[in-house]
């Protein structure tokens, strides 16, 4: 299945007016799934010309009836010994915890250190979504949400459907949640617009863990129809006007989205890169140009199509965002027109074959992370925050699967391990 991506404008309902962020659209990239675990990318055939509003509803359309038919093989968790709510198999290659202390092995594959300051979950890949879900208890009942670094909440659907959109998130129960003390909100997730209802619960990564009292979205079917979903979002800092991020409440200060063979989400209260081995992340995005959430965001020392390098403006930087939420790729404007000339006067037969952009880390060497014909859209003439200056490239998991992203976020340090 081949989709396109596209920036959206996100608006949040407050009271005395809306506020407005933004937001990458997550859609589906075409990949294939073997049954031993890894995962390998299907070559796109999909046109890479920009699409109409008009064309894009229709797609989501489309997609939304094939998946609501495919749901007949989504496979559900086995259903727990103890109880009626569902629990991930275990599995016996679980990655165990790599600090010194004794690690205390918790159900739906969880490892849990010690002294509680680091905690590694299981990741599971769903085909139909193409992408990652990290599983968690809310109010005592297991949700599964799209593992996101391009989001801040933690979120649950507000419906309870086996089959509905494409993968069972969980069940929700108002009875059992409490005042946030926050209004409701109007979000724009993935071409779609809803309201959001924020809610209070315990929360957790077993239900034989203590729980933690954390604010979350409530998402209503009309962001969870056709390209949408239930987001686990990574982004920690944020505006203050903006609804609380999870790793702002659980104050962890770095993570490790691991998706090479056994895939996990590690979160940790201290810091987990040593040296000097690391990309530095900039918040020019947020401090600059206000965006109001701040994006993992780098800036790229080179950018390779097809063997070719797009040349880069040094006094106009180009910002690369990491986002595990996001399947393929956008580019600003001025660099998906600069490549499209390209390539026509190379009369080369793919846009977007070969693509690598690199980084320099704070050692002087030289990183990269690559792709083969990932769907790549243009973020259009519009620029998100005001009055921006640069280049803008939003990479998703056609670079970062097989691929282990820890990032520091407090000493704004990324580091990436193939």
């Amino acid at each position: 299945m081949s989709c396109s991506a596209f920036f959206v404008l996100l608006l949040t309902a407050s009271v005395g007016g809306f506020r407005s962020h933004c937001r990458f659209v997550k859609v589906a990239a075409a990949r294939t799934h073997h049954n031993s675990g890894s995962h390998a990318r299907i070559e796109s055939t999909a046109s890479f010309s920009y699409m109409s509003t008009d064309a894009m509803a229709d797609e989501a359309n489309r997609r939304r009836v094939m998946l609501q038919q495919m749901a007949n093989i989504v496979i559900l968790p086995a259903a727990a010994a103890t109880s009626n709510l569902p629990a991930l198999a275990a599995t016996t290659d679980a990655a165990t915890n790599t600090t010194t202390t004794t690690a205390h092995i918790i159900t739906d594959s969880a490892v849990l250190n010690s002294d509680g300051s680091r905690i590694q979950v299981h990741l599971e890949y769903i085909p139909a979504l193409d992408a990652y879900v990290v599983h968690y208890y809310l109010f005592g009942e297991r949700f599964g949400a799209i593992v996101d670094t391009g989001s801040p909440f933690l979120t649950c659907p507000s419906t309870c459907s086996a089959w509905s959109y494409k993968y069972k998130w969980g069940c929700y129960h108002p009875e059992r949640t409490f005042d946030s003390g926050f209004g409701n909100t109007i979000e724009g997730f993935d071409n779609n617009q809803g309201k959001v209802v924020w809610r209070k619960a315990g929360f957790s990564f077993d239900d034989s863990q203590p729980q933690q009292n954390l604010t979350f979205g409530v998402f209503g079917p009309d962001l969870l129809d056709g390209p949408g979903g239930v987001f686990f979002g990574l982004i920690k800092n944020t505006d203050k006007w903006i609804r609380p991020s999870f790793l702002g409440q659980t104050k962890y200060k770095s993570f490790c989205v691991d998706l090479r063979e056994n895939s996990t989400l590690t979160l940790s209260k201290q810091a987990m890169i040593p040296g000097d081995d690391y990309i530095p992340l900039i918040q020019d995005l947020n401090r600059r140009y206000k965006a109001p959430v701040v994006h993992y965001t780098a800036k790229a020392a080179g950018f390779v199509v097809n063997g070719l390098p797009l040349k880069l403006d040094e006094k106009t930087p180009t910002y690369v965002i990491f986002d595990t939420g996001l399947s393929g790729m956008a580019v600003s404007d001025e660099l998906y027109q600069g490549r499209n000339l390209q390539a026509r006067k190379n009369r080369e037969k793919s846009l977007w074959g070969e693509v690598s952009v690199s980084f320099q880390t704070k050692a002087g060497d030289e990183v990269q992370l690559s792709a083969r014909k990932p769907i790549t859209t243009p973020l259009g003439k519009d620029t998100p925050w005001t009055k921006f200056k640069g280049n803008l490239i939003v990479l998703g998991l056609a670079f970062l699967d097989r691929t282990s992203m820890t990032i520091d976020i407090d000493d704004n340090k990324l580091q990436l391990n193939k």
